[in-house]
């Protein structure tokens, strides 16, 4: 009967390697700069992203180098300079996307000195807006047309004087979150307002713009 070996798992390489976590930036201009950057070389660490904080210990700047102390030491002198007191060093391994990890900690921190727009790869908003947009309008839908869900919504087309006898005020108001009242005012006013009141329904994709939106909108 065969042995059953153990199967070994390979572990992947971290993309972060080790760091050195709030550390004084008087080790890069006062008398301990040769110790740490001695310190640094004998590492063999250079590359990765850096974070630097203010005297509130509030992250105010992140960045990426291929030359981490290289880099802080430009910072020294630079825009920056009279901003930061503290910084966090990140060495990276070479697998790592440093662009894209300090794109990542700049969208989701949004420090006050990064001013530039972070790689974070596609921006899925209007895909979003999109979305909520027509599941606005099958969740109104839905109460509107409670025993026809699976039929095409007849009021996609013109509005008809029949079509607006066949729909519930009651049922329209509560997908609106509105009073009954208010809807038979709009109609009253204005039968035409009962498709104004879907056509903003489906441009504004939320039912608590809708009243603000007629407000502002001038009814044919």
């Amino acid at each position: 009967m065969p042995v059953n070996k153990k199967t070994k798992v390979k572990k992947e390489a971290s993309l972060v390697k080790n760091h050195l976590g709030r550390i004084n930036r008087a080790l890069l201009e006062g008398e301990k700069r040769p110790a740490f950057l001695e310190f640094l070389r004998k590492t063999n660490d250079r590359r990765g992203i850096y974070a630097l904080y203010d005297s509130k210990n509030r992250l105010y700047y992140t960045g990426k180098a291929s030359d981490l102390p290289k880099r802080l030491d430009q910072h020294l002198k630079d825009k920056h300079s009279v901003r930061w007191e503290t910084m966090t060093l990140f060495f990276l391994s070479d697998s790592a996307d440093v662009a894209e990890l300090e794109g990542l900690i700049v969208a989701a921190a949004n420090p006050p000195g990064n001013t530039q727009k972070p790689r974070i790869g596609a921006d899925k908003r209007k895909e979003l807006k999109r979305f909520l947009k027509q599941d606005a309008m099958t969740q109104i839908d839905r109460v509107i047309y409670p025993n026809n869900q699976e039929k095409k919504d007849e009021l996609s087309g013109r509005i008809t004087p029949k079509k607006l006898k066949s729909i519930s005020q009651a049922r329209l108001a509560n997908s609106l979150g509105i009073s009954q009242g208010r809807v038979s005012q709009l109609i009253n006013e204005e039968p035409k307002n009962y498709s104004t009141l879907r056509k903003y329904i489906q441009e504004a994709g939320r039912r608590d713009s809708v009243l603000l939106l007629l407000q502002k909108a001038k009814v044919d």
